[in-house]
């Protein structure tokens, strides 16, 4: 699995054209995460008053 898809532009020289689809699913689950882990902290955080 290549994590970076490259290419070469009109000068020959190696570039960056884009991130491999495989990684959408790693994305969407770190994001989903982030969110749940936000959402205890602030759960625990009102839970001590601290608002």
């Amino acid at each position: 699995m290549n994590l970076l898809r490259f290419g070469h532009d009109s000068y020959g020289n190696r570039i960056i054209d884009g991130a491999s689809w495989d990684l959408l699913p790693v994305a969407f689950w770190a994001g989903i995460a982030v969110i749940v882990v936000h959402l205890v902290v602030r759960a625990l955080r009102r839970g001590k008053g601290g608002g």
